[in-house]
């Protein structure tokens, strides 16, 4: 491969320095809507001129860094400020066209070579695409953990214990019971009877539509948890249709305390009790 002539390194580093000193009028003009554009906004854009501006005379490797440092922080912003991810990527296409009207600019005010623009195109393009896949990458990324920090957080709230009488509180389970769900439950369960200083667990599964071999064994892996710390467990609110299906499937609770109601459940202990 030939070594570049001086003239296009002079002219390629030229590019660099007019791009450097006119990159903020740059960042404005990329901003979408300038009445409302701030300071760090404006600086954010600026950082990516400045980095293009570098790439003309810093070394490959160093750069590429800086622009998917980049990619990824703005990316992880875009998710904290609620921007769609299909909006930020349509912004990427003005972004090239503005960078490339003022290369054009800077190019014939200052008689730039043919070759030094096949040069310049050589290292922005690339780069153009390695911000956009580093901001997409990190978008989806943070994407995905605020989805499961989501999910996290419904599945607590999912399973609230709650305390009745003394010692002695409620756990209502509304819905589905997957894997996550079930370790939820678990470990709510445990922490909450351990905080309560409970000595009965009434679990109700009123509403609970199906129960299949799965689903029981979860429920089972809960009632022995806490029989291993000391609380009874007992279960409330069994449906006849689901109880008819444990029934067929061979799942069987004659080992643990069952009531068709709450208000059976606690008219039993507090019978007890008194």
């Amino acid at each position: 491969m030939p070594l570049k002539s001086q003239s296009i390194i002079e002219e390629t580093k030229l590019l660099g320095i007019k791009m450097e000193e006119r990159k903020y009028e740059i960042s404005r003009e990329m901003a979408e809507n300038r009445d409302n554009d701030t300071e760090k906004a404006l600086e954010i854009r600026a950082e990516i001129i400045q980095i293009i501006a570098d790439s003309f005379r810093q070394d490959t490797k160093t750069v590429t860094d800086r622009i998917i440092k980049w990619g990824v922080m703005t990316g992880e912003q875009a998710i904290n400020y609620g921007v769609a991810l299909d909006e930020s990527l349509k912004s990427t296409s003005n972004i090239r066209q503005i960078l490339w009207r003022n290369i054009e600019e800077i190019v014939f005010a200052n008689k730039v070579s043919i070759e030094t623009i096949f040069e310049v195109a050589r290292k922005i393009d690339p780069l153009l695409d390695q911000a956009v896949y580093a901001y997409s990458t990190a978008y989806v990324k943070s994407y995905k953990e605020v989805l499961d920090q989501a999910q996290e957080n419904f599945l607590v709230l999912s399973a609230p214990v709650v305390p009745i009488l003394g010692g002695m509180a409620v756990l209502p389970i509304i819905g589905g019971i997957d894997t996550d769900r079930a370790d939820v439950l678990l470990q709510t369960a445990l922490r909450e009877s351990a905080k309560q200083d409970l000595t009965h667990l009434f679990i109700d599964l009123s509403g609970v539509a199906v129960v299949d071999t799965l689903v029981a064994n979860y429920i089972f892996k809960i009632i022995q948890s806490l029989e291993l710390v000391g609380v009874q467990a007992v279960l409330v609110g069994i449906r006849p249709e689901v109880a008819q299906t444990m029934v067929t499937l061979g799942i069987n609770f004659s080992e643990v305390k069952t009531f068709s109601t709450m208000q059976q459940a606690l008219s039993n202990y507090m019978t007890k009790e008194n």
